[in-house]
């Protein structure tokens, strides 16, 4: 799977549970809410440049990557503390229960993220000029 394909899928899993639980939560678990939201709409924002749907825009690729890095690593596994599952979060107890696959994956989000900033002036070869 591609970095871009990981990011989207891993983003808008947890975007998608955020927007059912949002309403009611207070302290790390609407801070988490926030985060993935956020990653959610930077996502949404690129989506459509990588798939060819609109105009690729370097600046806008990279203020989304900069965004998802910033939530991601060790700002995402913070917001997960022991204890804070249960409504209103729909975090999966498999965060808890596997904690050491779910930080992996954390970090791996924000390297991708970081990889993405970094390579923001390349538009995908469907919208590059150049061969």
């Amino acid at each position: 799977m591609k970095p871009t394909g990981i990011i989207t899928s891993a983003v808008l899993v947890g975007v998608a549970s955020a927007a059912l639980a949002h309403s009611g939560a207070t302290g790390i678990v609407k801070e988490r809410m926030d985060a993935m939201s956020a990653m959610g709409k930077a996502v949404k924002q690129v989506a459509p440049m990588m798939s060819g749907e609109t105009a690729y825009d370097a600046d806008t690729v990279r203020h989304a990557a900069e965004t998802i890095g910033m939530h991601a690593g060790d700002a995402m596994t913070r917001l997960f503390p022991d204890g804070s599952a249960g409504m209103p979060s729909v975090a999966k107890d498999a965060i808890w229960n596997d904690w050491e696959s779910f930080a992996g994956l954390a970090e791996e989000l924000h390297r991708y993220a970081e990889g993405l900033a970094l390579a923001a002036d390349n538009a995908p070869a469907s919208q590059s000029d150049t061969m």
